[in-house]
């Protein structure tokens, strides 16, 4: 990668103003693909969420908990009777895409055709037994039920559609299921068949045609965005959507039916830009290494890509004429963002925080911890930085 040129930032480490909304991601890349067959196939033809640790699938009538790595290995089974019996015996028959947040998942359940009674019913993550709560939706509204929820934890609210063709986003509060407001969306878009929440957006699994696109809407203005057709043709019938977030990065994953094929359930795996290359920092430094109190400090590092730092002060404990192999974390860490090769970053000389409070940097043996992560969200190896910070001048 061609190395830019030496640029200078700098790093305020006051309290940062909000972040505006993130656009959303389009250049998603397929890399990879898990099959299902026999039961397994039935089982995970509808809805999928996750929890960053285990996979949650859903099916008309039932949920199961699988390793996210080896989806072989079930760790929780309520396959053939998760709907409560007093809703299937009121021909509750369908359970769409799930999602799940804080131990609970959220599983929406219809009773078509006649879509008289659309419910969000809670379950125990590590059971998937029912909790007992649940919460009947305004049918007046979803008018041919209830295809998905996504949850917004950060936002407190969770959100869905009407399956047919519809411009409008349902935002419910997440405590008692209450409609807060309904969100007009710049275009119709029919036919999803889950969304989840991801850096703010909402992003849905559509079954339109032969593209079966993913498209993304913002939550609070509406606007639609079709972030990119997958073109799987015809034959093939989109379902759930799902975020996982790893070290080794985020991973969008897609599931879906081949029709006519007696059963057969697919996975899609999709990583932002195709990556799944770790980030690498090299050379870190501070210029100069050795500083008097209160002084400024510029850290030199070369970066194999663009990165967000977690950066994190560390005091070496200990006896000072050893190496500094014992060390305590002070203040908090702080974010920076590097571009791609070698940069010069300026720090204020109000180094770590606590709070609001800045802490200065005492005389003696310091490190800074910095860790990259890209923008697929991979995160690469820690890199530590020295510092001694002298006695002051009398």
């Amino acid at each position: 990668m061609k190395k830019a040129g030496i640029i200078v930032l700098l790093w305020l480490l006051g309290a940062a103003p909000a972040a505006a909304a993130e656009p959303p991601v389009s250049d998603w890349v397929q890399t990879g693909r898990v099959q299902f067959s026999g039961t397994d196939a039935f089982f995970r033809s509808q809805g999928l969420a996750s929890d960053d640790e285990t996979l949650f699938f859903s099916w008309n009538i039932g949920l199961s908990r699988t390793e996210i790595d080896d989806t072989s290995v079930i760790l929780a089974d309520n396959t053939t009777g998760a709907i409560p019996d007093d809703l299937a015996d009121s021909n509750h028959n369908h359970i769409g895409d799930i999602d799940v947040a804080d131990g609970i998942v959220y599983a929406p359940i219809e009773d078509g055709p006649a879509y008289a009674e659309p419910w969000v019913v809670l379950y125990d993550a590590d059971t998937l037994q029912p909790t007992g709560k649940r919460y009947l939706l305004p049918a007046t509204l979803q008018r041919d039920g209830v295809p998905w929820i996504a949850v917004d934890k950060p936002r407190g609210v969770a959100y869905s559609m009407e399956w047919g063709d519809t411009g409008k986003l349902f935002v419910y509060r997440l405590s008692d299921f209450e409609l807060l407001r309904t969100v007009a969306l710049s275009e119709p878009v029919p036919r999803i068949q889950g969304a989840k929440i991801f850096r703010g957006n909402l992003y849905g699994s559509r079954d339109n045609g032969s593209q079966k696109s993913i498209v993304a809407i913002d939550p609070d203005t509406g606007q639609v965005t079709n972030l990119f057709d997958r073109d799987l043709g015809e034959g093939y019938e989109a379902e759930g959507i799902a975020f996982v977030r790893r070290p080794t990065g985020t991973e969008m994953l897609a599931t879906g039916i081949k029709q006519g094929s007696q059963g057969y359930t697919e996975m899609r795996i999709y990583r932002i830009g195709g990556d799944e290359t770790a980030p690498v920092l090299s050379a870190p430094a501070f210029k100069p290494a050795k500083v008097r109190p209160g002084k400024k400090l510029s850290l030199k590092v070369s970066s194999s890509e663009a990165v967000t730092v977690s950066a994190r002060w560390l005091k070496c404990v200990g006896p000072k004429r050893k190496p500094c192999t014992k060390t305590k974390p002070v203040g908090i860490a702080r974010s920076l963002v590097l571009p791609a090769g070698t940069s010069r970053t300026a720090l204020a000389p109000n180094y770590p925080r606590v709070g609001k409070k800045p802490v200065r940097l005492t005389p003696g043996r310091w490190q800074m911890a910095v860790t990259p992560t890209d923008r697929a969200d991979i995160v690469g190896a820690r890199k530590i930085v020295g510092l001694t910070v002298l006695k002051p001048r009398r």
